[in-house]
């Protein structure tokens, strides 16, 4: 199966709160240069865009998927998505048919342009849209699928227009699959914080209002070719063969987390070691500093991703998030820990589980780090098969004597310095 960049949630300028730049041709434009094969275009209670878009999208190899976003009652978003124009156009006289009979004010909500697929204004649309609809979650849901779509209840980790903030649970026989996060959560964190969505498919998506958030959060679907409508219907169920994954935390991010837990333990040394053996199929994270430690009560409890140390959060998600993405990728974390002898994490992946969030941008991660903890004595082994990178922070400090390491000059060396052995 091959992986291909999704964004399920996008307004056009039909949504009196997108910018009216949200054309069709130049969302198609955006979709492409953010590389995804496939959108959905999801106005609020609304579809008259859709078709445009779909004729802007023809020879651009980016599937458009009509939808809509719907507002219910309890005032719940629902991305709507359907397999044709059709279906799609018929849900959106059942919502026109449930919305008050009210009159847009642009001057307040904002314009509601309908458009041709080069983005032409034909006209505006008077029945207000940002409002909602006289329909249940339950209604819409059984609406949605008995016209062969999917509905999924949108950005449901938000305080606001979202499933859980309006009702806190879901409601049983509830006809969805699949679970909208927002750019504020990632799919990790959901698992630990809500609960109540254990057992549906997470996806991720930009709910893009201007050109530069299209893509900015997508899902990715693991497919044979590139997706259509059935391909998401069949990766949402997990059959097939297919897959959607909703955005994970990068691997680098559980690092910061992990090292900043280093430093506040009091650390001045902190040793950073990734090993990658394709041959062997591993992935190893290990971190260790000399910090104050932790007695064998405080290293259980640092598990719970309710417990902190901190008072700037309420939960402390570092450590128990790195151990379930471990786990999940067929490998473990333990922890190596006694009071005044410092602290060793140890996690372990399969590498090529499908499961496994990227590296991500470890080179800026580092120079992260130097910026904000220039006397910290930060050790950085990189090592991929027989190939290695190393960076000592203590030994270059000794070279530079009275310069520190983050000084503009340093830090711009030391970037350099790691792009340079990553190409190689």
């Amino acid at each position: 199966m091959i992986p291909y960049k999704i964004d399920l949630h996008i307004h056009t300028a039909l949504s009196p709160c997108a910018e009216q730049e949200m054309t069709p041709p130049k969302i198609i434009h955006a979709a492409r240069a953010k590389g995804l094969k496939m959108i959905a275009i999801t106005d609020h209670n609304t579809a008259e865009n859709t078709g445009a878009t779909i004729k802007a999208a023809e020879g651009s190899g980016i599937f458009v998927i009509p939808g809509m976003e719907i507002q219910t009652r309890e005032e719940v978003h629902m991305v709507c998505l359907f397999p044709d124009l059709e279906a799609c156009l018929a849900c959106q006289e059942i919502v026109y048919h449930n919305l008050p009979n009210q009159l847009n004010n642009p001057g307040v909500f904002g314009s509601q342009s309908v458009m041709d697929s080069t983005g032409r204004v034909i006209r505006e649309l008077d029945k207000m849209l940002l409002i909602s609809t006289d329909m249940s979650v339950e209604t819409i849901a059984g609406t949605v699928t008995g016209l062969g779509g999917l509905c999924i209840p949108a950005h449901v980790d938000r305080p606001s227009y979202s499933l859980m903030a309006a009702l806190g649970f879901v409601p049983p026989d509830l006809s969805v699959m699949a679970m909208e996060l927002s750019r504020q959560m990632s799919a990790d964190e959901a698992a630990l914080l809500l609960p109540a969505l254990s057992g549906y498919t997470f996806i991720s998506s930009s709910d893009a209002h201007c050109l530069q958030d299209i893509g900015a959060n997508p899902s990715v679907i693991y497919s044979a070719a590139p997706p259509d409508f059935s391909d998401l219907v069949k990766a949402i169920k997990n059959i097939s063969g297919r897959k959607v994954l909703a955005k994970m935390k990068d691997l680098a991010m559980h690092i910061i987390d992990i090292v900043q837990n280093s430093i506040e333990a009091e650390a001045t040394e902190v040793k950073l070691a990734i090993s990658e053996n394709t041959a062997r199929d591993i992935f190893n994270i290990e971190i260790s500093d000399n910090g104050r430690g932790m007695d064998e009560e405080l290293r259980a409890k640092v598990m719970d991703p309710f417990f902190t140390t901190r008072t700037t959060r309420r939960v402390g998600l570092g450590i128990p998030l790195l151990k379930a993405a471990a786990e999940r990728c067929d490998g473990s974390m333990d922890i190596e820990s006694a009071p005044g002898k410092g602290t060793t994490l140890k996690a372990s992946f399969r590498h090529s589980h499908i499961d496994r969030a990227p590296l991500g941008n470890i080179i800026d991660t580092i120079v992260n780090l130097i910026v904000g903890n220039p006397n910290l004595d930060l050790t950085f082994v990189h090592k991929i098969n027989d190939r290695e990178i190393i960076f000592d922070a203590r030994e270059l400090r000794e070279q530079l004597e009275d310069v520190p390491l983050n000084n503009p000059a340093v830090i711009n060396w030391i970037k350099q310095y790691l792009t340079e052995n990553y190409k190689e």
